[in-house]
């Protein structure tokens, strides 16, 4: 079997690189995996103004990094400190060992992490059939490349079957080893097609227009944050890839493959990201070292639709929860809710 080549996203954070790349180099299949590194550029330094401070972000090491309009606005010894970062970065993935090849690209100029995402997976997939796919802060488990490249060959001809996650929400243990849902989670790791990729739809306004009338079939975690994130994109608020994988996905009638333990940790819920804050809902307190993939029917599993629902509205006892209950009773006794 030819094993998929992996493509990780870098940028800034030399620590999360070091991390994620040592723990995939510990795989069982990285001596015989081609790994790419796609670094992005630095922004330019936009200068620096008292004013500046209050859109100030601070980053895990206390640095003021503040973004507008594509520039870095902090002072000359923060921007300094910032393209240090960058180079330590593509120094890194240059010495990296334990793969078969590694290949590192640089970009001259930030493209920003969604671009980044959105033209390596299509150069790779394009180029080999399959890729595999990680961001800088996902920390991954002995086993984990396995999981991916048996999934992606099990599957390899099932249209339907469009995308591999190697994450899985936080549970007991009460899943198969491995199902089908809808959602095709991206921050722990994944992996996918050309035959899938090909549906990738980077016209937000389409597929806004596809759901303005089914908003809550889109929405299918029970929140509205998905149908937020796509209008963010489109008002230019947000700047983000996989809302748009995961319409293009729906919209075919495509099925994520889970594990039913995670096979890794992101450690980027630190507020050292593009896109994240400070969370620990997500932590994976003992990840799946290895997950056997044989052939599940491929279908929606219901008991993980339902159990991510209530996930992301909250645990069952919560208020937000009880009040959604509370509702539906006095709705069928003719009531009004509250």
């Amino acid at each position: 079997m030819n094993y998929a080549p992996i493509i990780v996203f870098a940028y800034d954070r030399p620590d999360h690189l070091s991390q994620t790349l040592n723990a995939l180099a510990k795989n069982d299949l990285a001596p015989q995996s081609v790994l790419y590194v796609y670094c992005d550029g630095a922004r330019e330094w936009g200068g620096y103004a008292i004013e500046d401070r209050r859109l100030k972000i601070e980053d895990s090491k206390g640095n003021y990094i503040t973004k507008r309009y594509g520039k870095m606005v902090c002072t000359k010894e923060e921007y300094d400190a910032y393209v240090q970062r960058i180079a330590e970065v593509r120094k890194l993935a240059k010495e990296q060992i334990g793969f078969k090849e590694v290949h590192v690209v640089e970009r001259e100029h930030n493209i920003g992490l969604a671009d980044n995402i959105v033209g390596a997976v299509t150069e790779i997939v394009n180029r080999y059939g399959r890729v595999i796919a990680f961001e800088d802060d996902i920390v991954t488990t002995h086993g984990c490349l396995t999981y991916l490249n048996d999934a992606l060959e099990l599957y390899k001809d099932d249209e339907q079957v469009m995308h591999i996650s190697a994450w899985m929400y936080p549970n007991k243990g009460q899943f198969p080893t491995t199902f089908f849902y809808d959602s095709p989670y991206p921050a722990g790791g994944w992996a996918t097609w050309k035959r899938a990729w090909q549906h990738f739809n980077p016209d937000t306004a389409d597929h806004v227009r596809y759901w303005e009338n089914n908003w809550r079939e889109f929405d299918i975690e029970g929140e509205d944050y998905l149908s937020r994130q796509l209008i963010g994109n489109l008002n230019g608020t947000l700047k983000t890839w996989y809302i748009k994988w995961y319409s293009s996905m729906r919209r075919m009638g495509g099925l994520c493959l889970y594990p039913g333990t995670a096979m890794s940790n992101n450690i980027g819920w630190d507020n050292s990201g593009e896109t994240s804050t400070p969370d620990t809902k997500y932590n994976i307190a003992h990840p799946a070292e290895y997950t056997e993939v044989k052939r599940v029917p491929i279908v929606r599993n219901k008991k993980a639709f339902r159990y991510i629902r209530v996930w992301y509205s909250g645990h069952w006892y919560s208020k937000r929860y009880r009040i959604r209950i509370y509702n539906k009773i006095r709705r069928l006794f003719g009531l009004k809710e509250i």
